[in-house]
């Protein structure tokens, strides 16, 4: 399986990270106090060590990056998940692009070189993550670690094939209506919104995958 890109891509994310979080380490006091986690109104929730502030996020990157490198040796289905190699690699890189984003407006809340929105700067980002997704979605083959994988969908082709297809459909208008929203009513609004749509593409995907599951082709003929 070529992860070449992944490995590359997040090498290099995580090298930006690591350096933004050199770059600040003497701009912010030893004891400060440093948001790490925001509500839906945009208020922090959580304070963090600085030490907390410009690690967490690029450890984060290394061990998601490590997880997916390892997975496929796991998968017996090893062959198909070789073949959604594009969708493994994506989706990799699509999140570590958001984490070092995030990362880089945590630090630069934190060294208080700029006032940042940090919730509204993320639900642009998470949406257009959605796209990503949805986009390579219908691209997959059956496995066990990545995609929609409910007991219809991992018995048969034909519901894998169709759910991963609408879902994928369904996951890129999540995605735009997020966007959407976001530029016309703001970030409180738009997190609600995107969390909705998100929610029903979820509910949706698992009831498709029964309905087709139910009219495979195979699965009537075999009955």
């Amino acid at each position: 399986m070529n992860l070449r890109p992944m490995l590359i891509a997040n090498a290099a994310l995580l090298a930006l990270m690591v350096g933004v979080s050199l770059w600040a380490w003497d701009l912010i006091p030893d004891g400060a106090k440093v948001p790490v986690d925001w509500d839906l109104r945009g208020e922090p929730e959580r304070f963090g060590s600085k030490l907390e502030a410009l690690a967490a996020l690029p450890g984060l990157v290394v061990l998601m990056t490590l997880l997916l490198y390892g997975l496929p040796w796991l998968d017996p289905r090893r062959a198909n998940i070789e073949a959604s190699a594009k969708f493994w690699n994506a989706i990799s890189i699509g999140t570590a692009i958001l984490l070092a984003y995030l990362h880089i407006l945590v630090v630069l809340a934190a060294a208080k070189v700029m006032r940042i929105e940090v919730a509204s700067a993320i639900v642009p980002a998470i949406n257009i993550l959605f796209i990503l997704v949805g986009n390579y979605l219908g691209k997959t083959r059956s496995n066990w670690f990545a995609g929609v994988r409910t007991p219809w969908t991992l018995s048969s082709e034909y519901s894998w094939e169709k759910t991963h297809r609408w879902t994928g459909r369904l996951f890129v208008a999540s995605g735009i209506v997020g966007l959407a929203s976001w530029f016309v009513v703001g970030a409180h609004v738009a997190t609600m919104v995107s969390l909705a749509a998100l929610l029903v593409s979820v509910i949706a995907a698992i009831v498709m995958s029964y309905v087709f599951w139910r009219n495979d082709p195979d699965r009537i003929t075999n009955a």
